[in-house]
């Protein structure tokens, strides 16, 4: 500890058990807990509690005081769980009676023990604590397991909680810390881990939901930290009266048991038939309802230890509701159902569905769980992929009103899901994941229509067109890898484009951009594919989105800035390929209008952009082609360095690290600039050489700006190049007998700039003049204060101490302003 913090300490520990004192602020209790969390991790309890007599003494008087502030109470009991947690400075408690008094019979049978939040700070304390044998020692002592136990069944909810999770933690901690991780019996358990497991069995045979809830929870936390060999015991103690709850009708235990039952799946040694896991899983997929059963399926398929048989039940759980919505309709989707047999009763998904509310919510969990199925490659069975799809394909026309079908079924989901947004988000993702399964015929064409009709819709929400145009871009990614389905996917692209157009003349600013961003995608995924290029110019797009780049909204601006570039960028790798007709978009004719909008633009949206793009364009070789790139260069870096958005600092930075990185022939500087190897092998011509070539852009005139400027990222940037190019510049000449820092650099440049524009008029440094400044400058200083946040000096335990007993030494009655 410092020797400030050490001797503010005292203080501190008087005031605030000081009874005139009024602590409203509870969080300076948790900014003391996290302090001496810190602490210990390189100093010892014991040594702590030694040199700093003052926090025992605190525990004493918090001991003493009758009408104790709670929230000081469960303060002090959180603490000394915290510096119990080493077995010396559990032992140097022990010594003062301090944990007896603190975790033992006196704390629990106090009035103050109603309190829910001394109860929970037990709770913490005690878990903190257990780390060692002495603590195990201590739990035998004065009815702590039977609290402990006691608080599973507490009114308050999180006070349960946290009890459950302690249960299972000692349970665990007594097996591996007195050496019983290799049992083969359940009798083989030490005392107190047998008697956890007899108190949770006698919860779970309750008639009360409370208790057996409160079982299964602690259980479920057991077999989440245990070993396989004990699961491999404990899982047959409990299988039968799990096997019993899944019997009972209702189950109002499902989630948990669900949770219970998933925790087993990491155990292969469970995996064996003579332990009936899985034929528990079956159980449960055929007792719980379709919701609960839905979320076990989706567990047990990602389990890599699955039987072919239970996740083939899984399976048909989860798409039980897309086979109904085959089943029940007779439109032009409609087919046969996929399933051969049903895991769940048709009868109770069919009353599920016949409800709008229940309808959107089963569906939508089973297509969030489609998707992530195709995601996740889970899917590794045969499956009537043209039947799931159309099933999808199906929904989304139920809910724009484009499905009609004679059947009762048919017509209560066309009344439940019409116009439900959250259906049409979740199948609009499941059609996009589903293009990852093998192309069929004439299933892309459907599903073309589909995607098309919710893009031209007017009536289409912005987030749902979203979706549509990610679903789209899936699927176009999907033929675009396959030259036997592209002609499709050219298809698909033109019939798109009409379309577009008219999205990107939307009144709606969120439908122009969002056509913006999928056109963007669009040209970045396919590149290289000269026909997406012919198509969308041949419909005119890009003149469309340059035109954009005059909108009133700033978001559409900044994505008509990317965009463009994009299309130019793609325009120039495609054009050898025989489309000469694009090829009038040319770079620089960009160049005018994205400088206006660097100049002149109010948003810093457009402006980022804007930096972006050039950047990206001097990395790819494109500017070094202009006709005047350093002039063009100069005029990006002195409009940024004036600009009031950080963002567009940094983002010139970036320009410029690049140019200044490709001028000395070396990478890119890292985000550990002491780590970069600079060559030393440069002669002083090829220095000088690079260094005109800098000054006629004016890079380090820019570079030393930012240096200087109040936004910490900008300065930070600026000093990471500089000083990954510093020791190059001066020719190993990198230190001075005095360096200077962020003020003698101001007063520098602001004399160099007078001097410049009396010589020659133009105000720019001269190379010899640079390489002076950077041997003066302390940059390595400069770059650990930056390395700082803004508020570090304000948030260090000194200032902590410092402003509690500022603001409550005197009894004055204020709320301490702790960082």
């Amino acid at each position: 500890m410092d020797v400030e913090c050490s001797q503010l300490l005292p203080d501190v520990c008087g005031v605030l058990v000081d009874n005139r004192q009024l602590i409203t602020d509870d969080s300076i209790y948790e900014k003391l807990l996290d302090w001496f969390r810190c602490l210990l991790e390189t100093v010892s309890a014991e040594g702590l509690l030694k040199e700093n007599p003052c926090i025992p003494e605190l525990f004493q008087q918090v001991l003493r005081i009758e009408e104790v502030d709670h929230s000081l109470l469960a303060f002090a009991i959180r603490l000394v769980g915290v510096l119990a947690a080493q077995e010396e400075g559990f032992k140097y408690l022990m010594s003062d009676g301090v944990i007896q008094n603190m975790f033992g019979e006196r704390i629990y049978t106090k009035d103050t023990w109603k309190d829910a939040s001394i109860r929970r700070a037990w709770i913490q304390g005690l878990r903190s604590m257990v780390q060692h044998h002495e603590a195990l020692r201590f739990l035998h002592l004065g009815g702590i397991i039977e609290t402990m136990l006691n608080l599973l069944m507490d009114s308050s909810l999180f006070v349960a909680s946290a009890g459950s999770d302690l249960v299972a933690y000692i349970f665990v901690m007594f097996v591996k810390l007195t050496g019983h991780s290799a049992i083969d019996h359940v009798s083989d358990l030490p005392e107190v881990a047998l008697r956890i497991l007899r108190h949770l069995e006698k919860l779970l045979i309750s008639d009360v939901s409370q208790s057996v809830t409160q079982s299964l929870k602690a259980l479920t936390a057991i077999f989440r930290d245990c070993t396989d060999t004990m699961a491999e015991v404990l899982w047959p103690h409990i299988a039968e009266l799990v096997n019993s709850l899944l019997k009972q009708k209702p189950i109002h235990t499902a989630p948990h048991l669900e949770e219970l039952l998933l925790a087993m799946t990491r155990f292969p040694v469970l995996c064996n038939p003579q332990h009936n896991l899985w034929a528990s899983m079956k159980q449960a997929l055929r007792s719980l309802s379709p919701f609960q059963a839905g979320s076990l399926a989706f567990g047990i398929l990602k389990s890599k230890s699955c039987p072919q048989d239970v996740s083939l039940q899984a399976v048909c759980v989860l798409l039980q509701p897309l086979d109904f919505i085959l089943r029940s309709s007779t439109t032009d989707f409609g087919q046969p159902g996929f399933l051969d047999e049903f895991v769940s009763d048709p009868a109770v998904v069919e009353n599920l569905l016949s409800e709008k509310t229940s309808c959107v919510t089963l569906l939508c969990q089973c297509l969030n769980y489609l998707t992530e199925l195709c995601e996740k490659d889970c899917l590794a069975m045969s499956f009537p992929h043209s039947s799931i799809q159309s099933s999808v394909l199906l929904i989304l026309c139920y809910c724009i009103g484009q499905a009609v079908s004679s059947s009762t079924a048919g017509s209560n989901l066309g009344r439940s899901l019409i116009g439900s947004l959250r259906v049409q988000r979740s199948a609009l993702d499941a059609i996009g994941g589903l293009s990852r399964w093998p192309l069929i015929p004439d299933s892309p064409i459907k599903t073309c229509n589909v995607l098309t009709a919710y893009v031209e819709n007017p009536e289409t929400d912005p987030t749902v067109l979203k979706k549509a145009f990610q679903a789209s871009l899936k699927w176009l990614q999907a033929w675009h890898t396959s030259d036997e389905h592209w002609a499709e996917g050219r298809r698909f692209l033109e019939g798109l484009c009409p379309v577009m157009m008219k999205c990107l003349c939307s009144p709606s600013w969120e439908v122009r951009d969002t056509t913006l961003e999928f056109i963007t995608n669009i040209t970045a995924s396919v590149e290289g594919h000269a026909e997406v290029v012919h198509v969308l110019s041949h419909a005119g797009i890009p003149q469309l989105v340059l035109d954009l780049l005059k909108d009133p909204e700033s978001y559409v601006r900044a994505s008509a800035v990317t965009c463009m570039a994009q299309i130019i960028d793609l325009t120039h790798t495609s054009a050898s390929s025989g489309f000469r007709s694009v090829e009038t978009l040319k770079y620089e004719d960009l160049v005018p209008n994205l400088m206006d909008i660097l100049c002149h633009d109010t948003e810093g949206f457009p402006r980022r952009a804007v930096v972006k793009v050039f950047s990206n364009w001097l990395r790819k070789g494109h500017v070094q082609k202009f006709q005047d790139s350093e002039t063009f260069l100069s005029q990006i870096l002195e409009i940024t360095c004036k600009d009031l958005d950080w963002e567009v600092k940094v983002n010139a930075l970036d320009l410029a690290d690049f140019y200044i990185s490709q001028i000395l022939e070396m990478g890119p500087s890292q985000s550990c600039p002491y780590t970069v190897g600079l060559s030393s092998s440069k002669s002083s011509v090829c220095i000088s050489d690079a260094l005109m070539k800098c000054q006629r852009v004016g890079l380090f005139q820019a570079l030393l700006t930012c240096l200087c400027d109040c936004d910490r990222p900008v300065a930070l940037k600026a000093c990471e190049i500089l000083l990954a190019v510093k020791a190059e510049l001066c020719d190993g000449d990198s230190h001075s007998s005095k360096l200077h820092g962020r003020d003698w650099l101001e007063h520098t440049i602001k004399e160099q700039q007078v001097t410049c524009r009396a010589a020659n008029g133009d105000g720019q440094h001269c190379p010899e003049w640079i390489t002076g400044v950077l041997k003066k400058i302390d940059l390595e200083n400069m770059m650990c204060s930056l390395s700082k946040s803004s508020d570090y000096l304000r948030e260090t335990p000194l200032s902590l101490l410092q402003d509690i007993k500022a603001t409550l030494w005197g009894g004055e009655m204020h709320d301490a302003d702790c960082y």
